[in-house]
């Protein structure tokens, strides 16, 4: 433990673990005005959408001296966005007022006791909190989180333990500074779900291979590849360059197969291990397929990490694709990147992954997958230069041989610890 922590667990709270079925913003009843025409109500202005509504809230009709008018309201996203009057009414001899129904109160759905954890340090300090589950072994301590402490005291939910049963200890984290600022972004770790529900815009309803959705937590951070993989740099380090496509060595290497990519990784370990900047464990290696999705979705569990972009109206500021690639790969980095920094995620060279590719998900709960033992093809993520809008989803992912060797397919590297 690093001199001057603490770490204790100051109780049980509930604490981010109330689900309900609100909406997250604070619950507000809709207004409206109505219009007459002679005696009859022909149309209701929203003036306030409220906020809250799980369903939609019923709409009454108050004084004005007539009777009869019905209208209907419908909500998009817990807000009412339009009233359809589906009866006149009749003798109205003034406007009516309207009433729309409050939201419902929240409704709890579950509750759970997580222990509350407290470590005092000084601010800005990265620290790893480890833990065991038994008392009878005490010499194999797991990484839980990677954490900066953002103030003293800091105070965390361990949301994936049972009560009583788990043992934490603090130290100084074996995060190594970052090597290279300008080509690595550090990923936090975390849990996201992987793969798509089979309702996704455009995702082929036979596909199988991004299902069953899965709830995958990767327990510690990694250091990614800001951009693809260069030509300048695959061919300063192995001494030629394979790819298709030339003219700007900034250009994504492509060509490539898993085999090349991987003893890319081994080479760049090697030479960065002898500059001495590289710590004992840690190691240059392409993603793990949870890893690589983990960091292309940055946080969002739409289709892409710019939103669901029904239209593809939003594809081409973030990606190199069929549409705009004008059929040739592109220096990397000449689009948007994704919320974590990280560029040409959606487009330019599809990627190799670590991984052997399964044809279907695991589901349930896992923690830092790898894929199968074994299978007949690796993983390959992202789509490239050559692929239609739909193929750039976040869950779209293929298998291919090791040997598979296409000019749209290069990859990206992790700086991580070594993989168990």
């Amino acid at each position: 433990m690093k001199k001057g922590l603490r770490l204790s667990i100051v109780g049980f709270a509930v604490l981010g673990l109330i689900l309900t079925t609100t909406s997250i913003y604070a619950q507000r009843t809709a207004a409206g005005t109505a219009f007459l025409f002679k005696t009859f109500v022909i149309l209701v202005d929203v003036t306030d959408g409220g906020a809250g509504y799980v369903t939609p809230p019923t709409v009454s009709f108050i004084g004005g001296g007539g009777q009869g008018a019905v209208a209907v309201a419908t909500i998009t996203q817990g807000v009412v966005t339009g009233v359809t009057v589906t009866d006149a009414g009749t003798a109205y001899t003034s406007t009516p007022g309207v009433v729309f129904s409050a939201p419902p109160p929240p409704t709890t759905l579950a509750l759970r006791l997580a222990p509350l954890l407290t470590v005092v340090g000084a601010p800005n300090t990265l620290v790893e909190i480890q833990y065991y589950d038994s008392l009878g072994d005490t010499t194999t301590w797991l990484t839980l989180t990677n954490v900066t402490l953002t103030g003293s005291p800091w105070v965390w939910c361990d949301t994936g333990a049972i009560p009583g049963t788990r043992f934490y200890r603090v130290i100084d984290s074996p995060i190594p500074a970052n090597p290279d600022p300008v080509r690595l972004a550090w990923i936090n770790p975390g849990s996201f779900i992987m793969g798509s529900p089979a309702t996704e815009q455009d995702r082929n309803p036979y596909e199988v291979s991004e299902g069953p959705q899965t709830q995958v937590t990767l327990t510690r951070g990694f250091y990614m590849g800001k951009y693809e993989v260069t030509q300048g740099e695959y061919a300063a380090l192995i001494g030629n360059n394979p790819s298709y496509f030339h003219g700007d060595t900034n250009l994504p290497v492509e060509t490539v197969n898993w085999n090349h990519a991987t003893n890319y990784c081994a080479k760049l370990t090697a030479r960065e291990v002898a500059a001495g900047r590289l710590p004992p464990g840690w190691n240059y290696r392409l993603p793990t397929e949870a890893e690589w999705e983990y960091a292309c979705r940055a946080g969002t569990t739409t289709r892409f990490s710019f939103g669901d972009d029904p239209t593809y109206s939003l594809v081409g500021q973030y990606a190199w694709y069929r549409d705009n690639a004008n059929s040739r790969t592109h220096p990397v980095g000449t689009k948007l990147p994704n919320p974590w920094g990280l560029f040409d995620m959606y487009g330019n060279v599809a990627e190799w992954c670590l991984d052997w590719y399964n044809t279907i998900y695991p589901g349930g709960n896992v923690a830092d997958p790898q894929g199968p033992v074994s299978a007949s093809d690796r993983s390959i993520r992202n789509s490239n230069w050559e692929g239609s809008n739909i193929t750039l989803r976040s869950a779209q992912r293929i298998g291919r041989s090791a040997n598979h060797i296409w000019f749209s397919t290069g990859f990206r590297v992790v700086l991580a610890p070594t993989l168990p």
